[in-house]
């Protein structure tokens, strides 16, 4: 569904003689629909389908509007709720017999399939009796689920509200086992966040292993691989943080062909394309620059998660500011937020001098013992700084 079409579906409906819109007026930017959807009354509260809602959270987290992304996210899994527990009850009903296709039974999905069409026509086939294309219905209904759970996680992540995030990759997974973008996410979440429970990380093995055998031509599936071999060493040693620490040395890590840098693997492309794509007005900008202050005093006096927070508020739409990666890698290292740590250190040792900036930033605000940790730190993984 495009922006101009779903400008006009949450549109009051136009008076009788009001003459059709201009079928060669340009579409408006994203900017401008956010803004001419700001001044549609009661939008939020406006009762919409599946799609639209889902739309909406899109076009408003691209806009780093995350708070009302998240409530249109919400509204459009309060909507798919009814389908998937109607879905989880029939597939249980049908047992071990196979899912017809679902376009074989009248029931095709895909982007343009409309949820609420689709959930009639399982209801009916139930009705019917015909508990197997009643499944295959209800299934190419909730298709449109699957990058949306994986979204809000993203989200709830980003929001630091960890154990949010991994209940909504299991929900996903839980519909679509086969949902390789919430498998690799949750894997991931559980390494960073619960490194040192020897079952996530047996969880997390095993999401690590189901992702590679169902996603190997995944962008991620190098990522997978490493990340793979490194819970499989702390469950041998009994947590992550009993194995030695990694630490990059020369040459430093180059970046990828593509120019992006490294970056935390929970956020999927279709969350990291719409960070990207999204105008950066000067508000935004200056809301960053605080953020990163902000994220710097509160490293300085020791309140390590308040930093990351802020940090995880700025990195998607500036993963290529050396700040950012600097104060981004020393947060995680305060917190043994092993194997990412690394990974986010790795890449902010590619501009050494923003992480000296950072180490005079620590001393400035009393922080000196920090300041000199750092500087020996980058000492050992950049000789000759």
């Amino acid at each position: 569904m495009n922006l101009f079409a779903l400008l006009l579906l949450t549109q009051a409906p136009l008076p009788p003689n009001h003459p059709p819109a201009n079928p060669n007026a340009a579409a408006p930017s994203a900017e401008e629909l956010v803004k001419k959807l700001d001044s549609t009354p009661g939008l939020t509260d406006r009762d919409k389908p599946f799609e639209i809602a889902a739309s909406l959270g899109r076009l408003y987290v691209g806009q780093g509007r995350a708070d009302q992304g998240k409530a249109f996210y919400q509204q459009a899994l309060a909507k798919a709720e009814p389908v998937r527990e109607f879905y989880a009850a029939q597939r249980k009903a049908l047992g071990s017999k196979p899912v017809p296709d679902g376009a074989k039974v009248g029931c095709a999905g895909g982007p343009d399939a409309a949820l609420d069409a689709l959930f009639t026509t399982a209801q009916a086939k139930a009705k019917a009796k015909d508990v197997p294309a009643a499944v295959a219905c209800a299934r190419a209904a909730l298709e449109g689920t699957k990058d949306v759970d994986v979204q809000w996680g993203n989200l709830l992540f980003v929001a630091n509200d960890v154990n949010g995030a991994l209940a909504a990759y299991t929900k996903a997974l839980d519909t679509f086992e086969t949902n390789a973008e919430a498998r690799y996410a949750r894997a991931a979440v559980l390494l960073d966040s619960k490194g040192d429970d020897v079952g996530s990380l047996k969880q997390a093995k095993a999401d690590f292993e189901r992702f590679l055998h169902d996603a190997p031509g995944s962008p991620h599936a190098g990522q997978a691989k490493k990340l793979l071999e490194r819970t499989s060493e702390a469950i041998d040693k009994g947590g992550i943080s009993k194995l030695p620490q990694v630490v990059a040395s020369a040459p430093i890590v180059p970046a990828p062909a593509d120019g992006k840098q490294v970056m935390p693997p929970q956020l999927s492309p279709e969350v990291m394309k719409a960070f990207n794509d999204a105008p950066r007005t000067p508000e935004m900008q200056a809301n960053f620059v605080k953020l990163l202050d902000e994220a710097e005093d509160h490293l300085a006096h020791g309140r390590f998660d308040q930093a990351r927070t802020n940090y995880l508020q700025v990195m998607p739409y500036q993963p290529e500011n050396p700040r950012v990666r600097a104060g981004m890698a020393w947060t995680m290292i305060k917190l043994n937020r092993q194997p990412m740590a690394d990974r986010v250190w790795s890449a902010a040792i590619q501009t050494p001098d923003a992480v000296i900036a950072l180490s005079d930033v620590l001393k400035a605000k009393g922080d000196v013992e920090g300041s000199n940790a750092l500087k020996e730190k980058l000492k050992a993984s950049v000789p000759g700084r």
